[in-house]
Parts: C-alpha cells; sequence; structure tokens
C-alpha cells in the first residue's frame, strides 16, 4: 500500500553494557537478512571517532563497501547530540568542527541525508532567543559545508524545551538556515502530530526522511506503530499524497520500559504490517 524503502536506525542495536553495536558486521548482515533496505546511523560522539574510526581515511568507503555486499543503502547519519555537541550554545566551534568532519566523512561513504538535533535540552525561556540566533547562525554554516559535500542537511523536530518542539519554530529554523526537514513521529509534545505535519505541507516543507516510531503523547517513547497514540494511516496518507520520497525509517527502542523489549523480528513484522496498511 505503501511503497517505501524499510529502513531502521542502528540506534537499535546495542549490547547489555548498552554500547552500540549497530555497525558491526553481523549486525548489518543480520538486518539485511531481515528484509531492510537501508539503515541510518545513529551513534554516541565517542563511537563514531572512537569505535567506529568513521571519520579515518578509507573507513567510510569500507563501511559503505560492506552494506553494498549486502545490499543495504547507508540511508542517513545521525548527528551526535549532546551538550556539549549542541549548536545553539554560544561556543559550538568544537560541535561545528566535528559535525563537519563526519558529513564529510558520510559523502564518502554516499549517504544522502545528515541528520540534526537543533539544540540540546533544557532551554529556559530567558535563553531561548539567544539559543534561537546561535542555532540559526551554525545550523547556516553546517548546512553550507553540507551542500558543498553533496549531502542534504535535515533538521529534526524535538520535544520538550528543546528549539524546535513546535511547528512554527521548526519553520524558523528552516528559513534562517536553508535546511531541510525529517519527521520524528514521536517527538511532537505541544502541538498533535497531524497538524505539526499539515503546518509543514502547508508551508513547501515535505520531510526529506521520517523517524517513525510511536508514543503516549505525554513523552517519547519510541514504541512501534500501533503501540501508542499516532494516527498511522492519516499520517501516511498525508506523506504519501505529498509526494514523500525517502524511506519509511523506523528509529525504535530496543528496550522501551523493563516490563517491553522489542526484537527485531517483532519489528520487521510490523513495518511490514504498517507499509501494508493494516496499522490504523
Amino acid at each position: 500500500m505503501y511503497d517505501w524503502k524499510k529502513g531502521i536506525s542502528l540506534s537499535f542495536f546495542q549490547n547489555e553494557k548498552g554500547e552500540s553495536t549497530g555497525a558491526d558486521d553481523e549486525v548489518l548482515k543480520d538486518i539485511a537478512a531481515h528484509g531492510f533496505d537501508c539503515v541510518e546511523l545513529s551513534f554516541s560522539h565517542d563511537e563514531y571517532f572512537g569505535k567506529y574510526h568513521f571519520t579515518e581515511k578509507g573507513s567510510a568507503k569500507r563501511l559503505y563497501e560492506y552494506c553494498c555486499s549486502l545490499g543495504l543503502q547507508i540511508w542517513s547519519i545521525h548527528l551526535p547530540f549532546s551538550e556539549k555537541w549542541d549548536l545553539s550554545r554560544e561556543q559550538a566551534k568544537e560541535a561545528l568542527r566535528d559535525d563537519i568532519a563526519l558529513i564529510q566523512a558520510a559523502s564518502q561513504a554516499h549517504i544522502s541525508v545528515a541528520v540534526i538535533h537543533p539544540s540540546f535540552e533544557p532551554v529556559s525561556p530567558d535563553e531561548r532567543s539567544g539559543r534561537l540566533k546561535n542555532a540559526k547562525r551554525n545550523l547556516k554554516l553546517l548546512n553550507q559545508a553540507a551542500k558543498e559535500c553533496g549531502v542534504t542537511l535535515a533538521l529534526e523536530n524535538l520535544p520538550r524545551t528543546c528549539l524546535g518542539n513546535r511547528s512554527e519554530e521548526m519553520l524558523s529554523l528552516l528559513e534562517a538556515t536553508g535546511a531541510s526537514f525529517l519527521f520524528d513521529t514521536n517527538h511532537s509534545l505541544d502541538e498533535d502530530n497531524v497538524s505539526f505535519l499539515q503546518n509543514m505541507l502547508r508551508h513547501g516543507y515535505c520531510p526529506v526522511s521520517l523517524h517513525i516510531s510511536d508514543y503516549d503523547f505525554m513523552d517519547e517513547r519510541h514504541d512501534l506503530p500501533g503501540h501508542g497514540i499516532n494516527p498511522w494511516k492519516t499520517l501516511l496518507n498525508m506523506l504519501r499524497e505529498a509526494g514523500y520520497q525517502g524511506p519509511a525509517l523506523y528509529e525504535i527502542r530496543h528496550v522501551v520500559s523493563p516490563e517491553r523489549v522489542i526484537s527485531l523480528e517483532e519489528l520487521t513484522e510490523n513495518i511490514g504490517e504498517l507499509l501494508d496498511g493494516k496499522i490504523p
């Protein structure tokens, strides 16, 4: 029913110590065996630079070639986020430098989209205007660097007090920076997802990619579609009618709660049902 590629964020894969394993050879092989078409790299700053050495000469190309051998596309890279790597801070030169290095490496792996959070949190009301000003300045510079590498920079809508937590603020960030938009279906807490997406589309911003998961509208949960309140057929029909061209990319937590652990098999079955229109 929905003719989009099946994608998964590699943030789903962690070992017992909570360390990322998503770019390990056996994990990628398992993803391909479960019928996925593409993946999103999604690691911490230390994992990109320390564990996977992604920016070192030849590393990104080797990962690209290995994924190609499995029939997997590396569709996107999620740039690291934390207080230190927040581009809305006054002093963000190091964060900007490392984000550019990651995007340059991503271009060597033929990655189409670089995803970034407009800010970390919390952002207090009295500092919001200043943080917005910083974010717009730095994200505009990052977007220029991404364009030079042939990579699309996509700003992700965020929850709680983060910048980009409402559609009007997200629109102001996009207009000021020239960046594109990634729609996370699990982050909007002050504005329902249908209204959020409608406003973005009304202003000409169809997402270039998605983070698909479900939630309870009280907090982000990163659960499977059908285990929350999202009206999936409404959202997916809106995206299809707007001409969405990216993958159906799941960003799911392996451990949603102590009582709920999601397996790759359950996730695989769920994405098939979603794309077949079986989840309302």
